[in-house]
């Protein structure tokens, strides 16, 4: 029997799912650390684990909605399950950009769901018109100059347009249903958590697998938020990282489970439901390492494109583009390259080849990489 684990829990049994998950994921981060295409996949893979995050939830998010959805080139109005996978897809962006350990700590645990960000984010707008009522009392003409109504208004609306995007990118407070209809008043969240926590901490003498399998089978079982029950993998994901099993990236868990077979129910054991999730986190390694391969090939197929092509020609990054975007689109390309649609119409031509046309429309298509 191992440290930390239940009398009835044979370590024995446990030691070769986990060494074969714990190999393949070792594997692949290698891999990841000196391939051409990591940073290419690990921006697809957020996309992919914000769409799985949904689906084993049991709602639908199609991957070419949420790249519109995060570009702000949306061609319908964005629905509630869209919204909340672009919530998913911004925390997972948080995490991977701090400290591996950051989501894990208690300040870094309340700013992922939330608390206490309510009364930063009714400050900040207070101070910001404040400063603005002041402003706009001092007169502008300190010399005597007078400013036509109509000369701010690119930076106005500039200055709009970026209020926009800080405002997506934090993390919305918490909306608290007070009819009793929706959320369980009786659900003591601040305490689940503190029992999810004292789980985490008594795993800590496992193996960085292992442990990561026990805190999220602990997330699952206590079911510390109502909402937001997204998070247990993200933070196992983290927890990879904090103990340095996965280095170069996030592990996209949520994608794992939606590939895996096996689906959690009550009446399985433990050591069953432990060795199911070594046995998904496997399974996720190898279809990450064959995306990989995918991707690579992909990448030297379409550089081929850009051999003999002026030394000011935008190809090579068109090809980038592609390769980290799940969904290209033509306004998505003009917008990233700074180039006129036309230019991008035409460029993505030449590339027509290698990739593959999604919508089958005369407009408003869509492109992915073969």
């Amino acid at each position: 029997m191992g440290p930390d684990l239940p009398a009835a829990v044979s370590f024995e049994r446990l030691q070769a799912p986990f060494e074969s998950a714990s190999d393949a994921v070792a594997r692949f981060d290698e891999r990841l650390r000196s391939s051409p295409v990591a940073e290419a996949f690990v921006l697809r893979a957020h996309f992919h684990d914000a769409c799985a995050a949904l689906w084993r939830i049991g709602e639908f998010v199609q991957l070419e909605d949420l790249v519109l959805h995060d570009a702000g080139a949306d061609v319908r109005t964005p629905t509630h399950e869209l919204v909340r996978a672009h919530a998913v897809l911004l925390t997972r962006r948080r995490i991977a950009d701090r400290e591996p350990a950051w989501a894990l700590t208690t300040d870094g645990l309340a700013s992922l769901r939330g608390a206490g960000s309510p009364q930063n984010a009714a400050s900040a707008p207070t101070n910001g018109s404040r400063a603005m009522d002041e402003a706009d009392e001092e007169p502008d003409d300190e010399e005597g100059e007078t400013f036509g109504a109509g000369e701010f208004d690119e930076i106005d609306e500039l200055l709009t347009r970026t209020s926009r995007v800080i405002e997506r990118a934090q993390p919305a407070p918490l909306k608290r249903d007070d009819s009793g209809l929706v959320y369980d008043d009786d659900w003591d969240q601040e305490a689940r958590i503190a029992e999810w926590r004292g789980r985490l901490d008594g795993a800590r003498n496992l193996p960085p697998l292992m442990a990561a399998c026990v805190a999220l089978d602990a997330w699952e079982e206590i079911e510390p938020l109502q909402h937001s029950a997204w998070l247990g993998p993200l933070l196992a994901a983290a927890s990879l990282r904090s103990r340095g099993k996965t280095r170069h990236y996030l592990p996209a868990l949520h994608a794992g489970f939606r590939q895996a077979k096996y689906r959690r129910v009550g009446r399985d054991d433990f050591e069953s439901r432990l060795t199911a999730l070594a046995c998904a986190i496997e399974s996720m390694a190898k279809a990450d390492s064959k995306e990989l391969d995918r991707l690579t090939l992909a990448r030297e197929l379409l550089l081929r494109k850009c051999k003999d092509r002026r030394t000011n020609s935008r190809l090579s990054q068109l090809v980038d583009f592609c390769l980290a975007s799940p969904v290209v689109t033509v306004p998505l390309a003009a917008k990233e390259l700074r180039i006129s649609q036309q230019a991008a119409t035409t460029m993505i031509g030449e590339l027509s080849s290698n990739l593959r046309e999604l919508t089958g429309r005369g407009r408003y298509r869509a492109w992915a990489v073969i």
